[in-house]
């Protein structure tokens, strides 16, 4: 089974929509089938950084007595901060086809969990300001990285599609083939 990160570098590659307009029908969905679910794997990993951002502000916004936060307090508040968090971009956005990839036996979440695993974030009450303040910059990094990679996989989306549409409006592709 191929990587998610393999997968992703085929995907973004400057040559993957090269003679496009030579390809199958069945070609071109194919190929934009297998961006939007990478797309989706991307979605749900942000998803994951933001979240545990989230997390990570929740400490460093603490009270200003220095005192760490109760970690049974923190979890009772977990909902609201996870809700809390940067809002929808304006816009329609996209409907996904799947809400969360598979991870099983994944390479999705290696790089969040090296910059703060699951198992790491009890213990954030430990680190001190600057350490905190280190952590969020790491994650606000892999997010924006994550978003490149995301707008990237968008715009060979849209091309793939435009080449669909464009097919059908010329007749260069029945419409009987939509059906199939």
């Amino acid at each position: 089974m191929q990587s998610h990160k393999d997968e992703l570098s085929r995907l973004l590659t400057d040559t993957y929509l090269d003679g496009i307009e030579t390809r199958s029908l069945e070609d071109i969905r194919a190929m934009r089938t297998e961006c939007q679910q990478a797309e989706v794997a991307l979605s749900y990993l942000r998803r994951l950084i933001q979240g545990r951002l989230d997390i990570v502000h929740a400490y460093l916004d603490r009270p200003g007595d220095g005192s760490p936060p109760d970690l049974a307090s923190l979890v009772n508040e977990l909902p609201g901060i996870l809700s809390s968090g940067p809002g929808r971009p304006p816009g329609p956005g996209r409907l996904p086809m799947l809400l969360a990839p598979d991870t099983e036996e994944s390479d999705l979440t290696e790089a969040l969990d090296a910059v703060l695993g699951a198992d790491e974030i009890g213990r954030l009450a430990d680190l001190d300001a600057d350490a905190l303040g280190d952590l969020a910059g790491r994650l606000e990094a892999l997010e924006h990285g994550l978003s490149a990679d995301r707008r990237a996989l968008h715009e060979r989306i849209d091309m793939l599609q435009a080449e669909l549409v464009d097919r059908h409006k010329t007749g260069r592709a029945s419409v009987d083939g939509l059906l199939s």
